[in-house]
């Protein structure tokens, strides 16, 4: 990549995304999060938002150019990402990255592998677009800081950036057409947390919308559709509009140092997911399965629950109730209750049914949580909390997670991530589940953007 020196960000980051050749290296370590999009994305695709994405798009209408995944029915490239991504949030098992506070799978993989079958693109230009629209999906969500995601969902906001850099290398958009359709995804950017009062469906809206989007974007510049060419670091650009405290310095950190180095690529860093539930729940989640476990602990043994947390997450988890199944994965009482009652959080545990059964919610009233400054000072490199665990004898039990199962501390296989995609797609792939997995990870080049979309398309393996 060429060295531009006093470029705007904005400028310096589209020229990075049309110019750099991925690492092998890093395209080895894109097949796992792509394995784990694909899986979250089946698992989601009956759910009821996803559903709904569906019928929608069908309104819409669409020139039939990619695959939405749930039904193998084919639409426009951004509507196939649109509801793609929806499927992808929704069982709250996709990926997650702390520095960013962002899940950067669900619209950046949507909008990379939608677009990447429209253009008949191969699997390594879709593992190239995945790797890129990661690094600048994270860089803007470091940029933006943890003042933005005290109002914004950052996976709506820096999402609709990664998904149009994907969106745009997939298109092999010249350096200039690449910083216009940066401005257009900052331009469309948006998310507010204010769902959560309501149990709401908007969460998987985010994603779906920045993924739609940053196609979108795409697309328009590839017309030569204009758009502001400091949309980062502009002074009425996306960080002061909608962060506190910016660092605009983060979007372009060592950036250079990319082409020599895969080890500081960004995705490296991003944390898997292995509990059904909002991540600022996952360390108090593994705490309590811990103790549980180890204790064998009956829930009628239990007289209280008291969980130490960050500041941070208790801004939005706070006040949840588990009123439907998306708001249930944000109440950190009824998570923990679920931990503690099943050693585990896995997707049937968010249902209409289990979220009314009296044994877990009454555990969960035993429950209550509380900040520490303490946990604040190792928040965001670290998401921990503390669980403590009074029984009705007397004994106390108490343990503490920094680094909740599938962080990269963790050292989440691949093997365990093979293991997580068969729970979520067996019953619906069936025997291709194998073949998804032995294509990702073959040691040659997996397969094109259209035949991956065909293997991951449960109604056609099905049909097979």
């Amino acid at each position: 990549m060429t060295k531009i020196d006093n470029k705007p960000s904005s400028a310096e980051l589209s020229q990075f995304l049309t110019e750099i050749t991925v690492p092998a290296e890093v395209r080895d370590i894109t097949r796992r999060y792509l394995l784990d999009w694909i899986g979250s994305t089946i698992a989601g695709g009956s759910s009821e938002p996803a559903t709904k994405a569906r019928r929608t798009a069908s309104i819409l209408g669409g020139h039939p150019a990619s695959t939405i995944l749930a039904d193998g029915s084919k639409t426009s490239a951004a509507l196939a990402a649109f509801c793609n991504a929806t499927a992808a949030h929704v069982v709250e098992m996709d990926d997650l990255d702390r520095t960013s506070i962002t899940h950067p799978a669900a619209p950046v993989i949507a909008a990379a592998l939608a677009l990447g079958e429209q253009c008949e693109a191969t699997g390594d230009e879709v593992l190239d677009a995945i790797a890129i629209g990661y690094e600048v999906c994270i860089r803007v969500g470091e940029a933006l800081g943890p003042t933005h995601y005290e109002y914004w969902h950052t996976t709506g906001t820096a999402g609709t950036s990664g998904a149009a850099a994907a969106a745009a290398r997939i298109l092999k958009l010249p350096a200039e057409a690449a910083l216009h359709t940066l401005g257009s995804a900052g331009t469309m950017a948006a998310g507010l947390w204010e769902f959560l009062s309501d149990g709401a469906m908007s969460k998987q809206l985010h994603p779906a919308k920045a993924a739609h989007d940053g196609v979108l974007a795409a697309l328009l510049s590839q017309e030569g559709f204009t758009a502001a060419s400091q949309i980062f670091e502009g002074k009425k650009g996306l960080l002061n509009a909608m962060s506190a405290k910016p660092r605009v310095e983060l979007l372009t950190k060592d950036l250079d140092e990319l082409p020599k180095n895969s080890a500081i690529w960004k995705i490296n860093f991003v944390s898997f997911k292995v509990h059904s539930s909002c991540r600022h729940t996952h360390a108090a989640v593994d705490g309590a399965i811990s103790l549980a476990t180890d204790n064998n602990i009956d829930i009628n043994d239990v007289k209280s629950v008291d969980v130490e947390i960050y500041s941070q997450a208790l801004g939005l988890l706070e006040g949840v109730e588990p009123i439907s199944p998306w708001a249930a994965k944000f109440s950190l009482p009824f998570c923990v209750a679920t931990a503690i009652r099943y050693r585990d959080c896995k997707p049937s545990r968010f249902t209409d049914t289990t979220i009314v059964d009296s044994h877990t919610l009454e555990l969960a009233d035993k429950i209550s949580f509380k900040t520490s400054p303490r946990l604040d000072q190792m928040y965001p490199e670290a998401w921990p909390s503390v669980v403590k665990i009074s029984l009705q004898n007397g004994a106390t039990l108490q343990t503490q997670v920094n680094f909740p199962a599938g962080d990269p501390e963790t050292d989440i296989t691949t093997n365990q991530l093979s293991d997580k995609f068969r729970l979520l797609v067996q019953d619906t792939l069936g025997e291709r589940t194998n073949q998804l997995i032995e294509s990702i990870f073959d040691d040659n080049e997996i397969p094109a953007a259209r035949n991956l979309a065909m293997l991951a398309t449960p109604s056609v393996a099905s049909s097979k």
